[in-house]
């Protein structure tokens, strides 16, 4: 079991003889274990995303958008039209009533 605990990697043989640990491995940290035949990676098991979205990426099925810009970085353009007579007739229309 050792082997797997530091580089993350197990062979064939030492997946079928610890398969629910290894499974549990990767449940329990998130991390993925890489399957090797001859030294050469072949497979990984990886965790389940929680969030749907996330396993539909992980599946090849959605690719994600860009990521927004943070606020501190969006530039807002000035008003360029003068909103007073709207909100004079929202007053109006307030006083009305």
């Amino acid at each position: 079991m050792s082997s797997y605990k530091k580089a993350l990697s197990v062979g064939i043989k030492e997946l079928k003889d610890r398969a629910s640990e290894i499974i549990a491995l990767v449940q329990r940290t998130g991390q993925a274990v890489s399957i090797t035949k001859n030294r050469q990676e072949v497979a990984r098991i990886m965790p389940v995303p929680a969030d749907a979205r996330e396993r539909l990426i992980a599946a090849g099925l959605v690719q994600p958008g860009p990521k927004p810009l943070p606020l501190s970085e969006l530039k807002l353009k000035p008003l360029t039209s003068d909103a007073s007579p709207a909100i004079a007739a929202i007053v109006r229309d307030r006083e009305e009533r």
